[in-house]
């Protein structure tokens, strides 16, 4: 029943994935993108922070409830979400591509009417012009278009984009932060707890990004700061996690818990809501939808394998697992800078 339950969530996460952030971007105005894709991110922080408090406190219970008892609360959130999806509308692009023109422009009306109606004319006339010329180009377009020469790296940037949010460390920081801490010296429930309070460092990060860095920053900027700085901050935890391996020196220690602490703020800050907003904006409209789907599909493959080698190489070569990491971001960071053009 686990594995089923386990599977059917799967399969939900990847369609609402890849749908959201393009989502997302047809209903946004540029200037605002970088803000509404942020608050995805701050939603999915604040669902780590709330997990990490629930792990906790499930861990005062005894039985089968230290289990149970987590697992059911993700059905209120879940619930809440489906049900207010009734109330969300319908893509006004979505809308124009099937000539369901007079609601299109009410969608567009109820979100961009404070522009004034001529602003909102032009743009629904742009709009569907911009999806006349993309459906002569769709006759011709398919999935194999994306390994084409002409968006071969554009494939490429989307797929690496996306694939880093996994490389970066992040993921395994985030589910095998319990192995770390031992490393460190900590045990028991204090394992749990600073795992709560490290997802308070990742919504911190993702509030400061959403008010003050996503529609401010370039996205390359961002992403390139951001994979240095990771860098940066992984290669100071794997010395401490060598110079302290056991715990025998308090002050080491918190160290390195301090340093986990800024990984996930700086992740949140840097990643957790740009990667979407850029694999979003670097493909053609007539492609998004694929194209977009397409990074998804190898992010999650990337997190199949990765999971499975973290398990394997915390056992062999402990700390040393981070080199893996830390070279990634130093890789994505050098690709950035040289491939990545400002979208």
């Amino acid at each position: 029943m686990m594995i089923v339950g386990r599977a059917f969530s799967g399969f939900s996460t990847g369609m609402v994935y890849p749908t959201a952030p393009v989502y997302l971007a047809e209903l946004s105005l540029p200037e605002n993108r970088g803000f509404l894709v942020g608050l995805k991110g701050l939603m999915n922080t604040l669902g780590f922070f709330a997990a990490g408090w629930v792990g906790y406190a499930g861990s005062f219970a005894h039985g089968d409830l230290q289990w149970r008892v987590p697992l059911a609360t993700q059905i209120p959130p879940a619930l809440c979400l489906a049900i207010m999806t009734i109330f969300l509308p319908y893509s006004p692009r979505w809308l124009a591509m099937r000539e369901r023109y007079d609601e299109a422009k009410k969608v567009m009306y109820s979100l961009h009417h404070h522009r004034g109606s001529d602003v909102v004319e032009n743009e629904f006339a742009e709009m569907c012009s911009q999806i006349q010329h993309d459906s002569e180009r769709k006759k011709k377009s398919n999935f194999l278009n994306l390994f084409t020469r002409q968006y071969l790296r554009r494939t490429l940037l989307a797929c690496l984009t996306v694939n880093m949010m996994k490389l970066s460390g992040s993921n395994i920081i985030q589910n095998y932060q319990s192995i770390m801490y031992n490393s460190l010296g900590y045990e028991g429930q204090t394992v749990l707890l600073i795992g709560a309070l490290y997802g308070f460092m990742a919504v911190i990060g993702q509030i400061i990004n959403v008010f003050f860095v996503a529609d401010h920053w370039t996205r390359r900027v961002t992403v390139i700061s951001g994979s240095y700085c990771l860098a940066v901050l992984l290669a100071v935890l794997t010395a401490l996690s060598e110079r302290f391996p056991d715990g025998s020196n308090p002050a080491g220690s918190r160290a390195g818990v301090a340093f986990i602490f800024m990984f996930a703020f700086a992740y949140s800050f840097f990643f957790n809501s740009v990667n979407w907003v850029l694999v979003a904006e670097i493909f053609p409209l007539d492609l998004r939808g694929v194209g977009v789907g397409f990074s998804v599909f190898t992010q999650s493959v990337t997190a199949i394998w990765l999971s499975y080698a973290a398990s394997i190489a915390f056992d062999e070569i402990s700390w040393k697992f981070y080199f893996v990491f830390i070279a990634c971001n130093l890789f994505a960071g050098t690709i950035y800078y040289f491939f990545l053009p400002e979208t």
